[in-house]
């Protein structure tokens, strides 16, 4: 059954998912709900550069190495992004004094990134989540519905990176 052409324009305007049994129109359903949700973020981005003048990719770097020193290879995997856009964001906060970079004891090769307590002080004191209307949305979730939207974001984080994972094996055999 299709959709009256009314109902397809309206969707499309505002991009609003309206229920379909038309399951050739379920990747347009998904591009559109991965569109909407990243669209969500820049609010977040927004209150992180005023707080911090970091992005939300520095930030998520600055957490990960919270917790431990990292090697950039590794960071950049973890982030899904490619050696040269990593070098120049650990450039960015090395320059601003909030990691440093230094060879592992054990592989000489190895560049690991280490947080210092400037960069600890600041990434502590961002307000990351707290009061926004994406942290009241899942504090209202129940448990189920958050296991349930956790699970399908991490299929759908996975299936993107096995894609891009794909391409870059397509690209070195070229």
């Amino acid at each position: 059954m299709q959709l009256p052409a009314g109902r397809r324009s309206f969707a499309h305007l505002y991009n609003v998912a309206l229920p379909t049994t038309n399951p050739p129109d379920s990747d347009v359903r998904l591009l559109r709900a991965y569109l909407d949700a990243v669209t969500l973020s820049e609010a977040l981005q927004t209150r992180i550069w005023h707080a911090a003048e970091l992005t939300l990719v520095q930030v998520r770097v600055l957490r990960r190495l919270a917790k431990q020193p990292r090697s950039i290879g590794s960071l950049g995997a973890d982030l899904m992004l490619a050696p040269p856009s990593m070098t120049r964001l650990i450039d960015r906060l090395e320059e601003r004094g909030l990691i440093e970079r230094r060879r592992d004891d054990e592989d000489r090769r190895k560049v690991l990134a280490k947080i210092t307590d400037e960069g600890r002080r600041l990434v502590s004191a961002i307000p990351f989540l707290e009061g926004t209307p994406i942290r009241t949305a899942v504090d209202r979730m129940t448990v189920a519905e958050r296991e349930r939207i956790s699970a399908a974001l991490r299929e759908f984080n996975a299936a993107v990176m096995k894609a891009d994972e794909e391409s870059l094996l397509v690209e070195t055999e070229a």
